[in-house]
């Protein structure tokens, strides 16, 4: 009869790293999850709250209220405890079709990132999204955002850094409410 002391330990000591492989995984896994929903329910608040405006107006610090750049204090706020503005990038246009086919009217963004926005630069043709379309007169306001992702199990120097971070994007489209929104006000 052969000796079995000791193949409890040594049993474990095979499967502990596919185990903590395995945890540190589902981490990553949740935090992924996390974020992508974080980033769609942002996404959705701030095209919500860009709607309620009758008018918008061009800057970023906020004197009367209605300054675009509330919508980068909102989008901060609700996407808590992500640094979106530190980690990513948030773009806000008005679609429009004034006849002529769908163009961007303004985009107006804010953040570290450099991504490029989906739809298309602000004065040019609009490429929207598969199935949606716009009649003429048709108005919307979209609110892009894109997050450097990176994960734990994939990032570390052991792996020769084969994860480097990947870029998150959500996206929500609303319809304005009380305007067209298809113009930015300047001035005092």
């Amino acid at each position: 009869m052969r000796d079995r002391r000791g193949v409890a330990a040594l049993e474990m000591a095979l499967l502990a790293p596919v185990l903590l492989l395995l945890v540190t995984a589902t981490v990553d896994v949740v935090r992924y999850v996390s974020i992508s929903l974080t980033l769609n329910r942002t996404a959705a608040n701030v095209s919500d709250i860009a709607t309620q405006f009758d008018k918008l107006r061009a800057g970023m610090t906020v004197v009367k209220g209605n300054e675009v750049g509330v919508l980068f204090l909102a989008a901060t706020e609700v996407a808590q405890p992500l640094d979106l503005m530190a980690g990513g990038q948030v773009i806000v246009s008005s679609v429009a079709n004034m006849g002529q086919g769908s163009r961007v009217m303004w985009q107006q963004q804010a953040g570290t990132g450099s991504a490029a926005s989906h739809l298309g630069a602000a004065g040019g043709a609009a490429k929207l999204p598969p199935g949606f379309t716009q009649q003429p007169g048709d108005n919307a306001i979209f609110t892009e955002l894109f997050y450097r992702f990176t994960p734990y199990l994939l990032s570390g120097p052991w792996l020769g850094n084969a994860g480097t971070s990947t870029t998150l994007y959500a996206s929500a489209v609303y319809q304005p409410r009380l305007g067209t929104l298809t113009t930015l006000e300047t001035g005092p």
